[in-house]
């Protein structure tokens, strides 16, 4: 959950010079009084405001360049061939490839019939760039404060631009962004606040989804066509479908899209001081309208394509039309969307302090939100109550109760509201008198805390009203026993959908803290350590222990799944003066956390390596590999040269494919029955693909002006299975001869002249062979990694002179971002995960140059 300035708002929806505070809830005491929406965790965000001051200007500028961090390589066209050709070998077969035809891809002197067509070289840039400008007034008086921002950004894409179109294909954004924060004293006891935020944004794009783009320039060959041939003429495939379709007209050729979105947030406030009631007591009141629309227009076109199929006796080439195409742009493709938020929040807070010692807090909220979507014809909303009591004796013992009292419309009558109430104590040990002032010069800030209490979550998938029961016809109906085949029986006709699940209500999330504060020299070291220990409860899930013969169209959903997480989390700084102009400070942080699934519902397992439930959420179940088989493994015969292999007595064999050879992947039987199926896989080998460990530290240091800061992030207890996700997209020749390009990473592989298990594929085949493709520890990699995050070297310009031009501060920077990665994975950046195999849009490093000034 993100609050901006305390409504619930989408983070990107704020400038980052426009923040003052962000600050991140996790504890149970902090984000009981969120309930439906705490069990996550809360950001809150304050946005800047106004100061009794003379106004001050501040202009802010940048100019950064962006290049890819790691991009996929792969193998040329006479690689490619004959790689194809040892793979159809390996399985018996005649090489497809003649040796005329690789040697003439070889010599390079016709690409336009022996094309080697680097797909991300022709469409890639290099690098690109973004601006960004921010202008800021910031002030006011007794009566009035302000501050209001301007920013614009804009920012372009990799991809590679059609000079010759009279419109832009590449990615590109601008966006503007206002706010106005206008706070006034309207009496002595009433203050008002009135928040006007907006922004205003145009996207362009090719006329084809980036990601289908990204896919085809990395799935198809190099040998098959060049982008375009050398006389201007639009290349295409005799079959273009599937991967088979030149990725460099679905870039150039295929038009553009644009959308354009406007969003305004509003918020006004209203505080009244009730002091003539009683002292510390008071009334606010907030109302948010906040609103979104956006207007997406496509205007598409298929250019003629065309294949060579040779040269004519003048040289020209000869072509066969393959795609008739048409190069005038269509009608325009329109659509436009929209939402509206409304948030309603009032409270009555106390806060006052007795006999010096007793300092005693207490709120009560009410609110109300509602978003009404443009597609949707009832509104989303949610309602609450929140309460909070504080108490501090003497700045040394303090005590705190908070409850939400939240309602969803998620869910039905009798189960749409939750109750999360949660407490908390902490002790102020550096405040007590018993410590001598030998101890407190030294130890400045000593604090130990506890809190427990619940949250909840209400999330159920998109899947609104899933308590309600539905309908729909069919040419399956209800499971009538089994028949003769083995088959379900069923009846057509009218059947149930989903099953009515009226008794569907939160996830409950039981959160356990006990941390400590500690601060010495004056805080010039500070640390803070937290130990969490909670349990989400009431998980929703569909059953999976319901057999298909009980009549039920679909599992039904229940709340029923319970997991564990545990771990410590902690950050410690370090500020120090050395002589009189220099300052140096470090910092660090770490996240340690580990989950264990306690129900999940399982259908019971033969053997306790297989079982989900007592292990770890998103771990992978492998094979376990053992190597790969080699010839002595067989009993291998020969008649008219053909050879036949048997593997020998006692060598385990695998039903995953047939024909197993020397060089496939040979796994371990861990149940011991001598063939390697479902049994053997285990959960019990791999870390999660979520890191458990999350960390980094770094140094700055400061001296005359000149400053430095070096930071480093780094997640650890990860790992990754290549080609677990899309196989097509690691695995050779997955979907066929002429719609799989080939990583360069190939090269390292097994073959008959030189067998070895110190290879990187092994043994290669033509087409899909489970055998080699399945999940398995040979493909298991550890996905830890420690990048150099951030660097930024700076100026800031000394007061006296800035004072002598009239500018109140100002200051220079270099800054660059993921700079550099280091890892296990190697194929693509790590944090960009294995949900394509590492072939989508990647991420970037950015260099930037800025300067800030305040006038």
């Amino acid at each position: 959950m993100v609050l901006v300035d305390g409504v619930p708002r989408a983070m990107a929806d704020i400038e980052p010079d426009e923040i003052e505070t962000f600050t991140l809830l996790k504890d149970a005491a902090a984000t009981a009084v969120y309930g439906a929406e705490g069990a996550n965790g809360v950001i809150i965000i304050t946005s800047k405001r106004g100061r009794n001051e003379k106004t001050k200007v501040t202009y802010r500028g940048e100019y950064s360049m962006l290049k890819p961090t790691r991009l996929p390589e792969f193998v040329n066209s006479v690689d490619y061939m004959t790689l194809y050709n040892e793979a159809l070998r390996n399985e018996g077969a005649a090489p497809m490839f003649s040796d005329e035809l690789i040697s003439n891809y070889r010599k390079g002197e016709d690409l336009d019939l022996y094309p080697n067509t680097n797909w991300l070289d022709l469409m890639l840039d290099n690098k690109t760039n973004n601006m960004r400008h921010t202008l800021n007034f910031r002030g006011g008086g007794d009566i009035a404060k302000f501050f209001v921002s301007g920013a614009y950004f804009s920012e372009s894409g990799i991809f590679k631009e059609n000079n010759l179109a009279d419109y832009n294909n590449n990615i590109g954004l601008k966006r503007f962004n206002l706010r106005s924060n206008i706070d006034l004293q309207v009496s002595k006891t009433t203050s008002l606040s009135v928040d006007l935020s907006g922004q205003y944004l145009t996207t362009n794009y090719p006329g084809v989804g980036t990601s289908t783009i990204f896919q085809r320039m990395t799935t198809i060959p190099s040998y098959l066509f060049p982008a375009v041939y050398s006389d201007g003429t639009v290349a295409g495939h005799p079959r273009p479908s599937g991967n088979r379709v030149n990725p460099y007209n679905l870039l150039m050729e295929s038009g553009y899209a644009k959308e354009w979105r406007s969003g305004i947030q509003s918020n006004v406030g209203v505080k009244q001081d009730l002091k003539f009631l009683t002292e510390g007591l008071s009334l606010q009141a907030n109302v948010s309208y906040d609103a979104v629309m956006n207007y997406y227009m496509s205007r598409t076109k298929t250019p003629k394509q065309f294949y060579a199929t040779g040269r004519n006796e003048d040289g020209s080439l000869k072509f066969k039309e393959v795609v008739a195409g048409n190069p005038d742009f269509g009608e325009p493709a329109e659509s436009n969307t929209g939402s509206k938020n409304i948030y309603l929040e009032m409270s009555l807070r106390y806060n006052r302090k007795f006999f010096e010692k007793h300092e005693v807090g207490g709120m009560l909220l009410s609110y109300q939100k509602e978003n009404q979507r443009h597609d949707e014809a009832l509104a989303f909303r949610k309602q609450g109550y929140v309460g909070r009591v504080t108490y501090m004796f003497d700045d040394r013992y303090a005590l705190e109760g908070n409850f939400g009292f939240t309602g969803s419309e998620t869910f039905a009558k009798n189960y749409r509201f939750g109750f999360f109430p949660a407490v908390g104590a902490s002790w102020i040990a550096s405040n007590e008198k018993f410590f001598g002032d030998d101890f407190k010069s030294i130890v400045n800030n000593l604090k130990f805390r506890a809190s427990v209490g619940k949250t909840g979550n209400d999330n159920t998938g998109g899947s609104r009203f899933l308590y309600r029961g539905t309908f729909t016809t069919g040419t399956t109906g209800y499971p009538f026993g089994i028949g003769g085949s083995g088959s379900l029986n069923g009846m057509n006709g009218v059947i149930e959908g989903r099953f009515e699940a009226p008794y569907l209500s939160w996830e409950i999330e039981l959160k356990r803290n006990f941390g400590m504060e500690l601060g010495l020299f004056n805080n010039k070291i500070d640390l803070q350590v937290d130990y969490f220990d909670n349990n989400r409860s009431n998980i929703l899930l569909q059953r999976r222990t319901v057999s298909a013969v009980a009549g039920f169209r679909q599992s039904p959903w229940q709340n029923y799944g319970e997991v564990d997480n545990k771990g410590i989390d902690g950050s410690l700084n370090v500020r120090q003066k050395i002589g009189q102009d220099f300052i140096l400070s470090l910092r660090g942080n770490l996240t340690f956390a580990r989950n264990k699934i306690i129900e999940y519902d399982e259908i019971p397992q033969l053997y306790p390596w297989m079982n989900q439930t007592g292990s770890r959420l998103n771990i992978s179940s492998l094979y376990v590999a053992d190597g790969l088989y080699k010839h002595e493994d067989f009993i291998i015969s020969e008649v008219n040269g053909v050879k036949t292999y048997s593997l020998k007595e006692g060598i385990v064999s695998s039903s995953l494919s047939s024909n197993i050879r020397p060089g496939d992947i040979k796994y371990k039987d861990l149940n011991g029955d001598g063939i390697i199926n479902q049994y053997d896989q285990t959960r019990e080998i791999a870390d999660p693909s979520v890191p458990e460990l999350i960390y980094g530290f770094g140094i700055s240091g400061e001296y005359k002006g000149f400053y430095a800061n070096v930071f480093f992030q780094g997640a650890g207890n990860t790992s990754t299975v290549l080609g677990a996700n899309v196989p097509q997209s690691f695995f050779p020749f997955q979907w066929g001869v002429d719609e799989s390009n080939l990583r360069a990473e190939a090269l390292n592989r097994w073959t008959e002249e030189a067998p070895s298990d110190n290879v990187m594929y092994p043994r290669l085949h033509s087409s899909t062979f489970a055998n080699n493709s399945a999940a398995s520890t040979w493909w298991l990699r550890d996905a830890s990694f420690v990048r150099l995050k951030n660097v930024e070297l700076g100026y800031r310009f000394q007061q006296s002179f800035m004072n002598r031009v009239g500018i109140k501060s100002g200051r220079v920077y270099l800054n660059g971002n993921n700079i550099y990665v280091w890892d296990k994975v190697k194929m693509w950046d790590p944090e960009l995960g294995n949900a394509n195999e590492g072939m989508n849009y990647p991420l970037p490093s950015t260099y930037t140059v800025g300067l800030e000034f305040t006038f």
